[in-house]
């Protein structure tokens, strides 16, 4: 069993909003468990494995639904994965959520932050984003998770789609409006998929990271929670009892550390940062006017 299509980006763009709101539909499969995402045909070291791979990992529980799909909000930006996706999965369609990029750098950032993975402010990441792209290594050299401001680059991104992939294959979302008139909105959804566009959406809920107040301190819990780390961020977030989760004293004393260090709301993006910003996207903000359905002048 393999999709018929794929939510493939972009990151920090909506695609958690979009999957939580469709995944209930009887008629739509996608993989319960979506952390983390698949990113099988982002990922060298996962698309190296074969495709029969991914199938069973991913699809193994599909039981007759007509549109079965995966979201890895990698795809958009991923160098190969447009040429990887069309060999195995030529007749797919395709979904991208476009996210103002300017907006869109800051919350990768905060998201970034939240996960322990970034010490810096937002103004030095910017300033000194070239060289640690350059900087890194290994797996870390494919991932780029210091490359805040290459995801936005959405036309450069589609056209590597439109390359192997018709148009009417793609339906290409504005983020910032999607789920305002979540009837309407939802329904274009399904029948893009070719399935009950009356199904009641449940409207899910936002999906903005929680601030950290003290970057350094995110990494050092980090360190400590290991693989748990974004359990208790999750439990954290969903204002859930972590009891259960935790094994010790040690535990309960950097539980309470994280918690302290978290604020339930989004801090503002300084102005100098946003200005800078206006001046990376502009030419990529024009050229894509010619792709999509959308007005794309308020991103400022």
């Amino acid at each position: 069993m393999k999709p018929n299509f794929i939510i493939g980006g972009t990151s920090a763009g909506g695609t958690s909003f979009l999957t939580a709101g469709i995944i209930n539909h009887p008629e739509i499969y996608l993989p319960k468990e979506m952390r983390p995402e698949p990113h099988y045909f982002y990922k060298s070291w996962e698309y190296e494995k074969p495709f029969s791979y991914y199938e069973d990992k991913y699809f193994k529980d599909v039981k007759g639904q007509k549109a079965i799909g995966e979201r890895s909000s990698s795809y958009m930006f991923g160098e190969n994965v447009a040429e990887r996706m069309y060999k195995h999965l030529p007749d797919i369609k395709l979904i991208f959520m476009l996210r103002n990029p300017i907006e869109r750098a800051f919350a990768n950032y905060r998201y970034t932050v939240l996960e322990g993975l970034e010490e810096l402010s937002f103004e030095e990441v910017l300033e000194r984003e070239p060289e640690r792209i350059k900087a890194q290594q290994g797996i870390w050299a494919e991932i780029q998770p210091h490359n805040y401001t290459g995801r936005g680059f959405y036309y450069e991104q589609l056209n590597k789609f439109m390359q192997y992939y018709p148009k009417e294959k793609m339906l290409i979302l504005k983020s910032d409006a999607f789920g305002k008139n979540p009837v309407e909105d939802f329904k274009r959804v399904f029948r893009f998929l070719g399935v009950d566009e009356n199904y009641k959406v449940e409207v899910p809920p936002s999906f903005t990271s929680l601030s950290v107040k003290d970057n350094a301190l995110q990494v050092k819990l980090r360190a400590y929670f290991q693989d748990r780390f974004d359990l208790f961020i999750e439990t954290i977030r969903m204002k859930e009892d972590a009891s259960i989760h935790i094994q010790n004293e040690q535990d309960k004393k950097h539980y309470e550390l994280m918690k302290s260090n978290l604020l339930d709301r989004k801090e503002a993006m300084p102005e100098s940062c946003r200005t800078y910003l206006q001046g990376v996207f502009k030419n990529d903000i024009e050229k894509l006017k010619s792709i999509v359905d959308f007005p794309v002048d308020d991103w400022k």
